[in-house]
């Protein structure tokens, strides 16, 4: 049975990444590893965490239907509820009345007796009404239009729900919005220059989901996995990442290639590893730094400074291929990071798209002619992203796109990315 321990770790990580703006896994890695708490305790948080992100949308219109005046209802209190209701909902393998009794002291304990009754009044509600809530049915019902319906059931904010509706359809918003509820399997790439590569991919062919050349998506994480990591020989990457990068023909890009927005490096070793000579930087100190120790792991030194993504860049020597893991929304990885969708806003994707745009104009000023320009995102909204292209090879007559893509559902994969390569005549 479960313990309240793992509850007040869930509400501390809440605490950070709702209203502190904590990345959801930094709040889930700080606040662990502070704790004390038993190992099984500290996995319960976790998941409590990710679940109830991932479905807030539902719990907070289940709380709408529930509480008198959800208006004016404490914060504090909704959110023990909410996790009280994602339990109750989601987990079987906690008895109800355990879950009521954690709840119901912890509202008593942060709130008064009063709030305590009204919390157990708000749960015994939910559970008479038994398992209609578990279906889409009651929310069609209790729902005014279609992308109110989406909204609650797919628990997605209305303004993200309308923008997909209005850029892609019914049929392929609702695979978006069904991917965002899962978590995305586990992803790997093999350091193909390392001397245990090939029998890592032989290895890996009985776990595999779905793979690329040198790229896996798992059903788990062995303990040989965990060892090939410490050694160099593979990265832990989402696999439908590494197939975007295929798509945009990695292989093919002339050298050196500029990775102007690299990050902690994950995509900048991937360009690496097949054999291209790379630099790297990025604005942030701390990101280099990372990227360096995570060269240090693969055995690789590139070149890495600091610079701003829109530049200027202190180059002695022009690219003839500049990548551009550009800032986005990163409304394609829902699944990966649930916070997201209750962090960012309809003005974040505008500003993002400025950001873009000026980075898309230093990285033109650079290349030369036959350069290469790569273009990739995490997000789905097409003014970060087709849009984005079109207006700036408008603007920029002597680039062309050659291909781009967004990550299709039916692969399974629960991520989506956008890509775009273009040549400068």
């Amino acid at each position: 049975m479960s313990t309240p321990s793992a509850r007040r770790l869930v509400m501390d990580i809440l605490r950070r990444t709702l209203d502190n703006n904590q990345d959801l896994q930094a709040a889930v890695d700080d606040v662990l590893s502070a704790s004390s708490a038993t190992p099984q305790d500290k996995g319960l948080a976790t998941e409590l965490a990710y679940g109830y992100l991932r479905m807030r949308g539902r719990i907070d219109f289940l709380l709408s239907q529930l509480l008198k005046n959800p208006v004016q209802t404490s914060p504090i209190m909704k959110r023990i509820l909410g996790v009280a209701i994602y339990e109750l909902l989601f987990l079987s393998r906690i008895p109800d009345y355990a879950t009521l009794d954690w709840a119901v002291t912890l509202v008593r304990e942060r709130l008064d007796q009063t709030m305590g009754k009204v919390a157990n009044g708000v749960l015994r509600s939910l559970l008479r009404l038994g398992l209609a809530v578990r279906f889409e049915d009651y929310y069609q019902t209790k729902t005014a239009g279609h992308d109110q319906f989406l909204s609650a059931w797919y628990s997605c904010p209305k303004w993200l729900v309308r923008m997909w509706l209005n850029s892609y359809g019914k049929e392929r918003t609702q695979a978006f919005l069904q991917a965002t509820l899962g978590a995305p399997p586990l992803g790997v790439r093999i350091n193909r220059g390392h001397a245990r590569a090939e029998e890592l991919r032989n290895n890996l062919q009985p776990l595999k989901l779905d793979s690329s050349n040198w790229g896996f998506a798992v059903t788990q994480w062995p303990e040989f996995l965990q060892q090939a990591v410490s050694e160099g020989a593979a990265t832990r990457q989402s696999l439908a990442a590494q197939k975007i990068m295929d798509f945009l023909g990695v292989d093919h890009w002339p050298s050196p290639v500029l990775d102007a927005c690299a990050g902690r490096g994950g995509k900048t070793y991937l360009v690496a590893e097949r054999g291209k000579s790379v630099w790297a930087s990025d604005v942030n100190v701390f990101r280099l730094r990372q990227l360096k120790a995570e060269g240090a792991r693969l055995g690789f030194d590139i070149p890495a400074f600091r610079a701003q993504g829109q530049g200027p860049y202190p180059l002695l020597q022009m690219p003839r291929t500049v990548f551009l893991d550009v800032p986005c929304s990163g409304l394609g990885v829902i699944s990966r990071r649930p916070d997201i969708k209750w962090k960012r806003t309809a003005a974040d994707c505008a500003g993002l798209v400025a950001l873009q745009g000026e980075i898309l104009r230093a990285a033109a000023d650079i290349l030369t002619s036959g350069g290469c320009l790569a273009y990739v995102t995490c997000t789905l909204n097409p003014e970060e992203n087709e849009k984005q292209i079109e207006r700036f090879t408008r603007d920029h007559p002597s680039f062309s796109c050659l291909r781009q893509s967004t990550s299709d559902p039916s692969e399974g994969l629960g991520e989506f990315f956008y890509g775009a390569v273009l040549r400068k005549s």
